[in-house]
C-alpha cells in the first residue's frame, strides 16, 4: 500500500505568509516544547477544558496516537514562526472533528485563526475527501463561536453533532462543503494546496 499523502497548504495574510501542514516526526519533535507551552497557558488551557499540564513528550505522543487512528493533525506557521496547531479528528468516512489552536495571547482574536482554520477546511473538504465537519464549543468561548460561524457552521443539534460534546452544555456545530466554499470563495483562489513529497515520516 503506498504512503498516505500528507498535505501543506499556504496562503497570503495582511501580516504575512501562512502555512499549515501534515508534519513528520522530527518536525513534531522540534514544535513539542513550544506546543506544550500553549497548551498549558492558564486562558488557552481554560478554553480548551484541559485540566492536566502537557509535556513536550505528551504532545509527542498526542501527535503518534492520532495519526495512527487516522486523525490528520497539522502545525500552523506564520513567516515561519510556529503558531499553533489544528487537526480533523474523529475521521469517519466523510465526516470529522475540527479543532484548532492559536497558541500566542498577542494573536489571538485578530482573524488568524479563522484564516488558517479556513485553509485547513479547504484541504479537509477539497482534497482530502471529506464533506461534512463538526466542532464543538463551550458557551464562554465566544470567540471561538465566531470563527466557526465565519467558517459557515451553523448550530447542529442532531444526535451525530452531540456525540462530538464532552459535556451537555456544549454547543455543537456542523458545516458541510457547499455551505464552505459558498462562504469563501475568494480564499479557495489564494490557498496553494500540495502534496508533501515524499511523504514525511
Amino acid at each position: 500500500m503506498p504512503p498516505e499523502t500528507r498535505w501543506s497548504i499556504t496562503a497570503p495574510w495582511t501580516h504575512g505568509r501562512l502555512h499549515a501542514f501534515e508534519p513528520s516526526l522530527a518536525e513534531v519533535l522540534a514544535a513539542a516544547p513550544l506546543l506544550a507551552a500553549f497548551y498549558n497557558d492558564r486562558h488557552n488551557s481554560a478554553m480548551m477544558t484541559n485540566t492536566e499540564e502537557a509535556s513536550a513528550d505528551d504532545v509527542v505522543e498526542r501527535f503518534h496516537e492520532m495519526r495512527a487512528a487516522g486523525d490528520r493533525p497539522f502545525l500552523l506557521e506564520q513567516d515561519g514562526e510556529l503558531m499553533g496547531d489544528g487537526d480533523f479528528r474523529n475521521v469517519q468516512g466523510v465526516e470529522a472533528e475540527f479543532a484548532i489552536l492559536v497558541g500566542p495571547r498577542l494573536q489571538q482574536s485578530r482573524g488568524l485563526g479563522t484564516r488558517f482554520a479556513a485553509m485547513l477546511h479547504a484541504v479537509a473538504l477539497r482534497v482530502m475527501g471529506l464533506e461534512r465537519i463538526y466542532a464543538t464549543v463551550i458557551p464562554q468561548n465566544i470567540a471561538s463561536r465566531r470563527m466557526l460561524e465565519k467558517l459557515g457552521y451553523q448550530v447542529d443539534e442532531s444526535p451525530r453533532a452531540a456525540s462530538f460534546a464532552d459535556t451537555a452544555r456544549d454547543i455543537a456545530m456542523s458545516v458541510g462543503r457547499v455551505q464552505f466554499e459558498g462562504a469563501h470563495a475568494d480564499l479557495l483562489t489564494q490557498v496553494v494546496i500540495t502534496a508533501r513529497t515524499p511523504p514525511p515520516r
